[in-house]
This record gives C-alpha cells, sequence and structure tokens, in this order.
C-alpha cells in the first residue's frame, strides 16, 4: 500500500521541479544580456557613456525634451536635493515592471548618483538588458553641487523660485 502514495510523492516532486526549472527559464528570457564583454569593453575604455557636467548645465539650460535626467539615489536623497526636472527611480527599483515602458522610451537618460560610479554600474546594467540612449553624469550630484557654476539647478528644501529674493538677502533672512 505504500508504494503508491511513494510514487505519487515522487511524480508531485518531478512536476515541481520541471515547474521550477520551466519558470527560470522563462524569467530569463525576459532579461537576457544583450551586449557582448569586448563590445562594453571598447565603451568603457573610450569613456563615449559620460556626459561631462558643463555639457549637462548646458542641456537643462535650453530645456532639451529629449533628455530626461534620472536620479538613481534614494527618495530621501533626492528630497533633500536633485536636478530639477530629475525622475527619482532608486536603483534598487530599477528593473521593476513599473520603470521598464519609462527606461525603454527613445530619450536620452542621463543616470545620476552621489558619485558617478553608482550611475555608471547601474548604466552597464541596463546595457547588458537591451536598454539605449543611457548616458551617465560625469562626477555624479557631489560634484555637481560642490563645482557647478550655476548652482540654482538642483532645488533644496526651503529654496526660493522668486529670482529677486534669491538676491535679497534682507527677504532670505526675515521671519515671518
Amino acid at each position: 500500500m505504500k508504494r503508491p502514495y511513494i510514487k505519487l510523492l515522487g511524480l508531485i516532486i518531478v512536476l515541481l521541479t520541471v515547474g521550477l526549472v520551466f519558470t527560470s527559464l522563462q524569467t530569463s528570457k525576459k532579461y537576457k544580456f544583450d551586449t557582448k564583454a569586448i563590445e562594453l569593453h571598447k565603451e568603457l575604455v573610450s569613456s563615449t557613456h559620460f556626459i561631462d557636467p558643463q555639457k549637462a548645465s548646458e542641456i537643462l539650460s535650453k530645456q532639451h525634451d529629449e533628455y530626461i535626467f534620472v536620479d538613481i539615489r534614494n527618495p530621501r536623497e533626492f528630497d533633500n536635493f536633485h536636478i530639477e526636472g530629475a525622475v527619482n527611480v532608486p536603483m534598487q527599483q530599477i528593473l521593476d515592471d513599473q520603470f521598464i515602458s519609462f527606461l525603454k522610451n527613445d530619450k536620452t537618460k542621463v543616470l545620476y548618483s552621489n558619485e558617478s560610479i553608482e550611475a555608471d554600474q547601474i548604466r552597464l546594467l541596463l546595457t547588458q538588458f537591451g536598454y539605449s540612449n543611457l548616458f551617465v553624469l560625469q562626477g555624479g550630484a557631489n560634484y555637481w553641487k560642490e563645482n557647478m557654476i550655476s548652482k540654482d539647478v538642483f532645488k533644496s528644501k526651503g529654496e526660493y523660485d522668486d529670482e529677486k529674493l534669491k538676491f535679497d538677502i534682507s527677504k532670505l533672512t526675515a521671519t515671518e
């Protein structure tokens, strides 16, 4: 009497194993690596995937619609300061389904984090998964904030939008 149960249990285990293998194959088809290592190496050596801060500043001042600045830091850091008009896509969620159509569009995405190394790592990952038109802000947000001439591209909490208020110190320091 024990044999039919053992055969049934064995059949269930085999079916579960086949189901898991099939599911993992389907998942791997969703994200397959498109770029060869040689191509990635050439791109990394040439550094053509970086946008220098000066060019980024020009893009922002001319308000080009074909560029999207993507802040991959966490929401707390994004709320602290970010490039005006940037979209926050935390790096931990970059491959979530909600961002697939956003990242697949034809616009040029300029990724940035505190340092350019994190953004470059995410760019490499996204490139492997077939995403294109990806660039990295050279130096990252920290460099931009500390060294760029026009710092008003970053919005900080408590910063005024009225240009007159920015230059009238007495109105900035006055308390209500």
